[in-house]
């Protein structure tokens, strides 16, 4: 039985191009020790990556190109080719690293073969290394992609291997036969047919159980829910919606979890909502300098479903939707409440979805229905017919939080024997979106990634000092308001009309 490559990871595959690369790059900073070397890390990744089925395993095209890529376990595998090493150039701070990894996320991963590939690096400050790991969009396997790799390289111990944190996983089979592949191709068109039929009923069904409700509501004179600011109103058109090129450069930063925290029990809210907060008052003062502020708010990709632990749990694959930072804010409380109010209404609003049973755009399932060759034509016709300049922006860019598996926790993680300091997750950027930031949880630090396209955006370290320095900002205004009295979360979340017509108080 074959393995395809899922509809979400072939879509982000097909789509890519030389100027919107779509590979992740995770890195990992480490303290100095006399145990490292080159060819130390090299071995441990050559015997902890493979343990993973898809980092052992090649893609496998369908004849003709119809339907999505499948699965092949790679035999005698070596993963040798794929490592190399690399030098920081001096003095080996934090931007000669960033300036590396930049290099790293720009240029597009060539053939279906080589879906990864790792550097160990040297010469930085302190006689610190690293290690860089550049993963394809195949590799994503949903959300779970960067995750995954942390526990197959970490240890919480010095002396322990991470070859027993978890089992090798099983394969994914060898290579198909023509005669497999053309049953599958068969297959495939069959399930998705019966799906995308099952798709247009839900929809429609979703669609009228809808209307249904609304005039029924309407009948009885019962409040309507508003709509969610973070759902509504123009999108502005800014710098982080320019053209891209191939260019990219990369800034990187690091805020104490407790700083975080601080704020969260002060105000009330998650830890996530506070993070957000700091990228919205960082954007803010980075378009005060170098673009204009918007009117209205910037649109960002990031988890749907918010994680409800603080911090969140590791491995949890989350959903990508989209929300409204207010950057035209300046009110760093009431930043903070915007975003609790707008977080706090998606999450209502898709569980009363689905408990009413309407209408939601599954993106996995309609990714799938994409063939390879149409979802790669689709997309030059897209860049090259200008259509992008005559339509308003859909999204600006967007937040994504990785969470290890040492997250807030006081537990040392260790990389080959040496103490960790650092732990960064580089996220692609995409046409119409030229502005990620990542976030990686890791022990007691939340290790701050931003990237960007330099021709478009100046000053990325702008971007990633601004967070830190936000976050101490919200601490300031913590310190100041404490829960319970003057301006809070809490207190304006209560006074919400929104929550006094629904009795349910923050």
């Amino acid at each position: 039985m074959v393995v395809r490559l899922s509809g979400t990871d072939a879509l982000s595959l097909h789509t890519q191009s030389s100027r919107t690369p779509a590979h992740t790059v995770t890195l990992v900073i480490i303290d100095a020790s006399d145990q490292l070397s080159h060819e130390r890390l090299h071995q441990l990744v050559a015997t902890s990556l493979p343990q993973l089925a898809r980092f052992r395993s090649r893609l496998v095209t369908k004849p003709l190109g119809v339907g999505q890529p499948v699965w092949a376990e790679i035999d005698d595998y070596d993963p040798s080719p794929q490592i190399h090493r690399a030098t920081v150039r001096a003095p080996g701070g934090r931007r000669e690293l960033a300036d590396l990894i930049a290099e790293l996320s720009a240029g597009r991963q060539d053939g279906l073969s080589r879906l990864w590939e790792a550097w160990s690096i040297d010469g930085l400050a302190g006689g610190r290394w690293a290690l860089a790991v550049k993963m394809s969009p195949a590799l994503n396997d949903g959300a779970a992609g960067a995750a995954s790799v942390w526990p197959r390289l970490l240890t919480t111990g010095p002396h322990a291997d991470p070859a027993n944190n978890l089992p090798a996983e099983p394969g994914l089979g060898s290579a198909p036969s023509v005669g497999d592949l053309v049953t599958d191709v068969m297959t495939e068109i069959v399930e998705n047919h019966v799906a995308g039929m099952w798709l247009i009923a839900e929809t429609v069904s979703g669609v009228l159980q809808a209307v249904s409700g609304r005039l029924l509501r309407m009948r009885v004179g019962a409040p309507m829910a508003p709509v969610a600011p973070s759902m509504s109103g123009p999108v502005p058109h800014t710098v982080f919606n320019a053209l891209l090129t191939k260019r990219r450069a990369v800034a990187l930063a690091s805020i104490p979890l407790a700083d975080v925290k601080t704020v969260s029990n002060a105000f009330g809210g998650s830890i996530t909502n506070v993070v957000l907060a700091a990228c919205t008052l960082s954007l803010r003062a980075w378009l005060q300098r170098h673009d204009k502020v918007p009117d209205d708010p910037l649109l960002m990709r990031m988890p749907f479903e918010l994680p409800a632990a603080d911090p969140p749990r590791s491995g949890r694959a989350l959903a990508m939707g989209r929300l409204r930072i207010p950057v035209h804010l300046d009110d760093p409380v009431q930043v903070l409440a915007n975003l609790h109010t707008a977080t706090e209404r998606l999450n209502a609003i898709r569980s009363r979805s689905s408990e009413t049973g309407s209408a939601t755009v599954d993106l996995a399932t309609v990714a799938s229905l994409t063939p390879p060759t149409l979802a790669r034509l689709g997309m030059r016709l897209y860049t090259r017919s200008g259509l992008r300049r005559q339509l308003k922006p859909i999204c600006h860019g967007s937040v994504t939080h990785t969470v290890s598996h040492t997250a807030g926790e006081s537990v040392q993680a260790y990389c080959a024997g040496a103490k960790i300091v650092g732990m960064h997750s580089v996220a692609p950027l995409a046409e119409d979106s030229g502005l990620s930031i990542a976030l990686t949880s890791h022990g007691d630090d939340l290790d701050v990634s931003v990237c960007a396209c330099p021709d478009n955006v100046p000053a990325i370290d702008d971007i990633a000092t601004g967070i830190m320095q936000s976050v101490d900002i919200l601490v300031a205004a913590a310190q100041e308001s404490p829960r319970g009295q003057g301006r809070s979360v809490v207190t304006e979340m209560t006074s919400h009309p929104a929550n006094r017509s629904r009795g349910q108080p923050y």
